[in-house]
């Protein structure tokens, strides 16, 4: 399953097509290659993980390894509610080249097409119980998937201050030097359990 080399894997030289073919085209069939072996495994991971979910959930939108131009950055899945599936708000899978990350956002490309507006996905600030998510983190929309998250328990209610656009994020990580450390079974109960706790705050955002 998910291993600390699938992350290995998403480190390379260029993701653009065209970037790989002028500057190290001998390692171009190799790079998309590895990259799309490791693209199935994040896939039948997120299947598997759909497996166990209530039923309420979605089949989940696994992104393609590849858009034609570009090998992607990062292997990225989504999660909603049926009753959800026009709206904006999702449960992210991502693993990056830093770590697997379970997270609540809003699906910013979504926005114009949502049946929800940004401000009913700020309301789950309102309705949390932070104790009760104390080990999770939480991150300002103006910070990517790479930076520094801050945990939950630290979260400063009265100093909430949201522009025009804005938003948090709730979630878990794991660093890619942690991935190892898991099971196959181990690491989808770990993603499945998040994505499930992540749900009770998903109901409050649309």
């Amino acid at each position: 399953m998910l291993k600390s080399t699938h992350v290995q894997i998403l480190n390379k030289p260029y993701s653009q097509i065209k970037d790989l073919k002028l500057h190290c085209p001998d390692k171009l069939d190799t790079i998309k290659s590895g990259h799309k072996s490791a693209w199935q495994i994040f896939k039948a991971f997120n299947l598997q993980i759909y497996q166990n979910l209530p039923n309420h959930f979605a089949k989940p939108h696994i992104q393609n390894w590849c858009n034609g131009w570009e090998i992607r950055r990062h292997f990225f899945a989504y999660y909603k509610y049926e009753n959800y599936l026009g709206n904006a708000p999702i449960i992210v899978v991502i693993l990056n080249r830093q770590r697997l990350i379970v997270a609540l956002t809003w699906h910013s490309y979504k926005a114009n097409s949502s049946n929800s507006t940004l401000g009913q996905f700020n309301n789950w600030i309102n309705e949390i119980d932070w104790a009760e998510f104390a080990d999770f983190y939480f991150w300002h929309s103006r910070v990517n998937e790479y930076g520094d998250f801050q945990q939950a328990h630290e979260f400063d209610y009265e100093k909430v201050a949201l522009n025009a656009g804005e938003f948090y994020r709730l979630g878990k990580f794991i660093d890619k030097d942690k991935l190892d450390d898991f099971s196959d079974d181990e690491l989808a109960e770990w993603v499945g359990q998040t994505i499930e706790r992540l749900g009770r705050v998903y109901g409050w955002c649309h």
